[in-house]
């Protein structure tokens, strides 16, 4: 058997115990989230669904940031104070209906992305695929005929199935109609033209009873919604799935849940925020776009946990350690340097040199602080913001390579954003600080043996 690093160097009894009682617990744990964490992470990250999911909500972030730049200059703190009436309204004017456009048909475009992925994943037409989505979205959505005086006919669609709202709608109609046209395509029902047809018109009649077969299904599926007491798949949708699962997904016990998972994976050497943000980020995108809508109306906002809150607050936990290296790691001594090349990646918020220079990956040693440290982010953030301290997050979108302090700030348009990131890295550094003192002792040990 081989002779435990802790043996190398006669070290006092208790001592000599002591660490060879962490190293058992240590291998125990090492051996229990390898046989479970790494198949749970590897199905996430190969599953084709969450992955198109995935990547359709990434797609979502160049159109939420044109969203909430528009947001920001229109309420930027103090605006009101140093610009003229007349000039604030006519920006505000000017600059609503790009909020309207992005903000408010986030449906829309998330459908257009599950499109798109799906098409290029399964080798369909990316055409097609997207028309698909787009007509099976537009079908269940509730509008109306109208006509006016002047016998002029309309229809009257209600936008806000085209926001967050109608998010979840727009998911499961976009994978179910995709899933269906591609299963008709697979049993040929093409209607086959002569040669000499225009290639472009034969294409057309190829996807044309996939397409209209899978068009009366979702008309089926809106007709069998309207003889619900709902009346529509949206409301039903809405107030018995999205509605709860977003209260839950925001509230501070899943969120801390999905906190410890993301440390787990990174710990696991696997992307946390990915594969946890596969399931989650679609309750809280559709909490951000919630905010960001009433932060635009001037009411209250609803939620708490958004995807703000977890990029913005809680995601740069471990610039508390990188800091915490370079105060109190023993100067010549790996985790000291770590500390200083991790600082100008730490500032824009990219993990990478600490997670695997340190290392935090299957290093148990750092594996009690490095969830710990995450989870009191999402207590001390969600308690802040729930006792109105510290104002929730209005729904912009910020780049995640934004600076702690500069993104706090921007978050909540005010102060008390960057206050708070302040003090949570703060109190990261504090329970930090053992663990760094044991990595010193380890490495002046290590120093000897050499």
């Amino acid at each position: 058997m081989k002779a435990s690093k802790y043996e190398r160097r006669p070290l006092p009894g208790a001592q000599r115990t002591i660490f060879l009682a962490m190293e058992i617990v240590m291998n125990n744990i090492e051996g229990f989230l390898e046989k479970w964490l790494i198949p749970a992470g590897n199905w996430v990250a190969n599953n084709s669904t969450l992955t198109i999911l995935k990547n359709a909500m990434i797609s979502l972030i160049p159109i939420t940031i044109g969203g909430s730049c528009a947001l920001i200059i229109m309420y930027f703190p103090f605006i009101e104070k140093v610009v003229p009436d007349a000039a604030l309204l006519f920006i505000r004017e000017m600059l609503s209906p790009i909020v309207d456009i992005t903000l408010g048909f986030i449906s829309v475009y998330l459908i257009l992305c599950i499109g798109y992925f799906y098409a290029k994943q399964h080798q369909t037409s990316l055409l097609f695929t997207i028309v698909i989505v787009a007509g099976s979205f537009f079908i269940l959505i509730p509008f109306t005929l109208t006509t006016n005086a002047e016998g002029m006919s309309g229809v009257t669609i209600p936008t806000q199935y085209l926001g967050s709202a109608g998010m979840f709608v727009g998911i499961i109609s976009s994978f179910f109609s995709c899933k269906l046209y591609h299963w008709l395509t697979t049993k040929n029902l093409a209607i086959k033209l002569p040669e000499m047809v225009p290639p472009n018109v034969a294409n057309s009649f190829i996807t044309l009873l996939p397409l209209i077969i899978t068009f009366f299904a979702m008309a089926l599926v809106r007709y069998g919604f309207v003889l619900t007491p709902y009346g529509n798949m949206n409301k039903f949708i809405y107030e018995v799935l999205q509605l709860p699962l977003v209260n839950i997904g925001t509230g501070l016990i899943p969120t801390a849940i999905a906190a410890v998972f993301i440390q787990l994976f990174w710990f696991m050497g696997l992307h946390g925020q990915s594969l946890v943000g596969a399931i989650m980020s679609p309750l809280w995108q559709v909490a951000s776009t919630a905010n960001a809508q009433a932060f635009a109306a001037g009411e209250a906002l609803p939620y708490i946990v958004t995807q703000q809150f977890m990029d913005i607050f809680i995601a740069p936990q471990f610039f508390s350690l990188v800091i915490a290296l370079v105060l109190f790691a023993t100067k010549g001594t790996s985790g000291a340097e770590i500390g200083k090349i991790s600082v100008p990646a730490g500032v824009f918020n990219i993990s990478e040199p600490v997670a695997f220079g340190l290392p935090v990956v299957l290093n148990v040693l750092t594996l009690i602080p490095w969830v710990l440290v995450m989870v009191v982010f999402v207590i001390s953030t969600y308690l802040f913001m729930s006792l109105g301290m510290v104002p929730r997050p209005t729904g912009v979108q910020i780049p995640w390579t934004t600076p702690p302090l500069l993104s706090g700030f921007l978050a909540t348009n005010s102060m008390m954003g960057a206050l708070l990131q302040a003090f949570n890295i703060f109190i990261g550094v504090l329970i930090w600080l053992p663990f760094i003192r044991i990595i010193n002792k380890q490495n002046m040990i290590k120093r000897e043996q050499d």
